[in-house]
């Protein structure tokens, strides 16, 4: 048996996705470190390579005995295999368009996968899996709001700074202490928070585009938040959403100005003016750093 003690508990979310051999590793980790454990980020498999865990941005490995070691544990086809398995709920089919698109939606965990793929795009193995942490901040949003005002923004940053967790923050923020009605777009499932905000409504599941729809026509959403903006078809919603004259805040990969600008679509959603500020963040202890600037 093993006990985690309470301060890792952002971990534990992934246990019951984890196979028996990875999650005695990981246990062990958690007891002999666990105040690396308490920042861990994701939790990475890979078939025939290295098992490890992302925290505080470094990629730490581990022996058998879950000592953290340069001479890592080597995933297995069976642990590969049954993570997938578990994390599909036992029915691959199911899940068959996610794997496509590089993810699977599960409980409140962010799952990527890496697979391999027929000429087809038909998916016929999982290669590797990414377990991201989810964690709630509570408070985390606040700063960014007293500093800009509730008002249509674009947040970005590099992967694995916390774009999500502040979303995820915001959506409380909003609702109980704005009062506003906040609709979050949430097709992969990675938004929803432990304790449910009053006033937010979520689409789960849907292509963000109809989601933004949806809540601009049939919520009447006074803020719409969205996760990881960047497809034509979600831009053609947000333009569609600012002509209603709703407050967007929504998320994108990008680490300046000139790379968010290398998009063709994000530069179309930029010289459009749908956003009034763009904030790119960077991560300070469980907090962070903003720096805003205004669109075009």
């Amino acid at each position: 048996m093993i006990n985690v003690k309470n301060d890792v508990m952002p971990v534990c979310a992934a246990f019951p996705y984890l196979p028996e051999n990875v999650f005695r590793i990981i246990g062990l980790f958690c007891m002999k470190e666990p105040a690396a454990a308490a920042g861990a980020t994701e939790i990475r498999l890979r078939r025939g390579g290295a098992l490890s865990v992302s925290v505080d941005g470094k990629n730490v490995t581990f022996d058998a005995a879950g000592n953290v070691s340069g001479r890592p544990y080597i995933c297995t086809d069976e642990d590969i295999d049954r993570c997938a398995d578990l994390l599909c709920g036992g029915s691959y089919h199911s899940h068959e368009k996610e794997l496509s698109l590089g993810y699977i939606s599960c409980g409140t965990v962010r799952t990527g996968v890496s697979t391999y793929g027929t000429y087809g795009g038909a998916v016929w193995g999982v290669d590797g899996i990414c377990i991201r942490i989810p964690r709630d901040v509570e408070g985390c949003s606040l700063p960014l709001f007293e500093s800009v005002g509730v008002r249509s923004m674009l947040i970005c940053s590099p992967p694995g700074v916390g774009k999500t967790t502040l979303l995820r923050d915001a959506a409380y923020q909003l609702s109980d202490r704005y009062g506003l009605r906040t609709v979050v777009c949430d097709p992969k499932y990675e938004l929803l928070p432990r304790r449910r905000p009053r006033l937010a409504d979520y689409i789960c599941g849907k292509d963000k585009a109809d989601a933004i729809e949806c809540a601009v026509r049939y919520l009447s959403a006074q803020v719409i938040l969205c996760d990881e903006l960047g497809g034509e078809g979600e831009v053609r919603a947000v333009l569609s959403a600012q002509s209603g004259g709703v407050v967007l805040i929504a998320t994108a990969h990008a680490d300046g100005m000139n790379s968010l600008l290398s998009r063709p679509n994000l530069r179309t959603v930029y010289e459009s003016n749908v956003f009034e500020k763009y904030v790119f963040i960077k991560r300070c202890g469980a907090g962070f750093v903003f720096d805003a600037c205004g669109g075009a």
